[in-house]
């Protein structure tokens, strides 16, 4: 009696584990705006095999959006949760010969919208990692569970209500066969009287509206003719389009001082303004941000040791430079985040004196870079 019951209690941690993911992965389906985190703890009791109910306390964390689009289906996405097994569940368990935990659980649980404002009935099916039990102490349980498509018709309030569980576990032996309990089933029952709201969320009107965003810009361009470096600040406002995820800006970047190099030793630095012959524009995806910025680049001077050697009011790029910048994975516009370009190409230089061929052999060609790092004005 005392070995069942002591796996019992690793069988609640793995009801824990598998919870915690059915829930978390429930929220997921109020996706796919900008998420935020949220935590909720509750009590169980689940009746396990020969001993009855058996406490069981569940903390809940993942991220749920303050609001999704009606009428857009909102995509399955998965949820990863850990749980650890106590020492006292890893002696019961020892103690019938198990050497790994696996099995499954069924999260019920619900939304509440104001399509089905009774609540709507959405079961998740998580999967519990099989996971080896060491001679003693504590060990950590992953579970991984993934939501199904929904979409919400009507706009207003919904509530994410975290409910019971079955479970289906399998301790088995060391050369993996079943223990002495084989497979069984659980359900684990939820404590009256607790607040069982993991998060609440609005369904808003799919009319698409712009959203506009503005940036403080932080960054560096590399210049592959002269081995150098070009500092790239300032500022860009962007409005977005939700409804086609496109992107039109203005990337406004403040005058800078390079470090370049001639012949690949002589130290020159240029004093460089950018324009912006037009605006920048790109579209926003699931997968991320991709743009196109298209800069004029102008050099007032270059000197080296100090002394000017070219520039002038006159001297700039021959055409615009056009610059591709993508994000490398999703990208909050809430948030901000990283913008690289993999390379893009200088024009010749013109009209910055008798020396116009040779400086320009310090800037034009291809194979430059840059690295941005966006950060909305109200936290810069």
């Amino acid at each position: 009696m005392r070995a069942t019951r002591r796996t019992a209690g690793s069988a609640a941690v793995a009801c824990a584990v598998a919870l915690a993911s059915g829930a978390a992965a429930l929220a997921g389906t109020a996706a796919p705006a900008a998420a935020e985190p949220v935590s909720l703890t509750l009590n169980y009791h689940c009746v396990f095999p020969l001993i009855g109910p058996e406490p069981l306390t569940v903390t809940i964390d993942t991220d749920v959006p303050k609001t999704v689009v009606s009428g857009q289906q909102v995509p399955g996405f998965t949820v990863d949760s850990v749980s650890t097994v106590s020492a006292g569940s890893t002696r019961g368990l020892a103690a019938v010969g198990s050497a790994k935990l696996g099995g499954t659980a069924l999260a019920k649980a619900s939304i509440a919208v104001p399509d089905v404002p009774t609540g709507l009935p959405v079961p998740v099916t998580s999967k519990l990692d099989t996971t080896a039990v060491p001679a003693e102490g504590a060990f950590d349980v992953h579970a991984r569970g993934t939501t199904v498509p929904l979409t919400f018709r009507k706009t207003g309030k919904g509530t994410i209500r975290v409910g019971d569980l079955v479970l289906t576990l399998t301790p088995t032996i060391g050369d993996g066969g079943p223990s002495g309990l084989g497979t069984f089933e659980s359900e684990c029952t939820q404590d009256p009287g607790q607040d069982n709201v993991l998060a609440t969320f609005d369904v808003v009107d799919s009319t698409p509206v712009s959203t506009h965003h503005d940036y403080t810009v932080r960054g560096t361009a590399a210049i592959k003719a002269a081995a150098g470096t070009v500092p790239l600040n300032g500022t860009l406002s962007t409005d977005i389009d939700p409804g086609t995820g496109n992107v039109t800006g203005d990337l406004d970047l403040d005058p800078a001082t390079g470090d370049l190099k001639a012949w690949g030793f002589l130290p020159v630095t240029a004093d460089v303004a950018f324009g912006r012959p037009g605006a920048t524009t790109g579209r926003l995806t699931g997968d991320g941000l991709a743009a196109d910025a298209a800069l004029d680049v102008r050099v007032a001077s270059f000197k080296v040791f100090g002394l000017p050697v070219g520039g002038g009011d006159q001297c700039r790029t021959a055409g615009p430079a056009t610059v591709p910048l993508t994000s490398g994975g999703p990208f909050d516009p809430a948030r901000g985040g990283g913008l690289a370009s993999p390379g893009f190409t200088l024009p010749p230089l013109q009209d910055c004196g008798p020396l116009t061929p040779l400086l320009g052999s310090l800037t034009a060609g291809p194979g430059n870079t840059a690295d941005l790092t966006l950060t909305p004005k109200e936290q810069g």
